[in-house]
C-alpha cells in the first residue's frame, strides 16, 4: 500500500484479514520457516511449501456487497496510514460512496448490483495503471456508459451460464 500499487479489496475483508493472520508470509519462497509437526516437534521447511494451497484471493468483481463494505473503509484507513495523497484518498471515498448511492445498488436486478462491483474493479485497476501518466483521471464520477458495458458483460455471462445448463440437460436426456 505504501507504494500506491493496486491491491485487491479482498485483503481488507474479514475473510482476507483472517487468512492473513494465519498465514506465514515471506518474499523468498526458499526461505526456511519453522512449523510444528504432528509429533509436537518443530521442523524447518521452505516458505513456499508452508502456504495454504486452498487460500485464494477473490478479485474485486467477485466480492459480495457485504465484503465490499468491510473492505473499502479499511483500505481508506490504510491509505491514510501509508501517507497517500489526500486528493487520491478523497477520490476513492467519493468513488465508493457514488457506487453505494447509485440507483442500481438496491435494484431488484442482481445483474445491475454485480455490474457496480465489476465497474469498480475495472476502473480502479485502470486508474492504478494510469497513475503518473497524462491519461490519469478521477474515479469520483461514475461513467454511466462504462457502467452499462459492465452490466452487459454481467448479463452476457449469465446468458452463457443459462445456455450451458440447458445444453447439459439436453445431453443428459439423449
Amino acid at each position: 500500500m505504501k507504494s500506491g500499487d493496486y491491491c485487491e479489496l479482498f485483503y481488507f475483508t474479514n475473510t482476507g484479514l483472517e487468512e492473513a493472520s494465519q498465514a506465514t508470509f515471506t518474499a523468498d519462497e526458499d526461505a526456511l520457516v519453522m512449523l510444528p509437526t504432528s509429533d509436537g516437534l518443530h521442523k524447518w521447511i521452505p516458505a513456499g511449501a508452508a502456504r495454504d494451497p486452498k487460500a485464494h484471493v477473490l478479485k474485486d468483481e467477485n466480492l459480495t456487497w457485504e465484503q465490499f463494505n468491510e473492505a473499502a473503509p479499511r483500505m481508506i484507513m490504510i491509505m491514510r496510514e501509508n501517507d497517500w495523497l489526500d486528493d487520491r484518498i478523497d477520490m476513492h471515498v467519493a468513488f465508493w460512496s457514488a457506487l453505494q448511492n447509485h440507483r442500481w445498488r438496491h435494484d431488484f436486478d442482481a445483474h445491475k448490483q454485480r455490474a457496480l462491483l465489476l465497474y469498480q474493479a475495472q476502473q480502479r485497476r485502470r486508474w492504478h495503471l494510469s497513475i503518473g501518466s497524462s491519461n490519469s483521471w478521477s474515479l469520483a464520477k461514475i461513467n454511466q456508459d462504462l457502467l452499462n458495458e459492465a452490466r452487459e458483460s454481467i448479463f452476457d455471462q449469465f446468458r452463457i451460464q443459462q445456455l450451458s445448463i440447458q445444453v447439459r440437460m439436453l445431453v443428459k436426456r439423449s
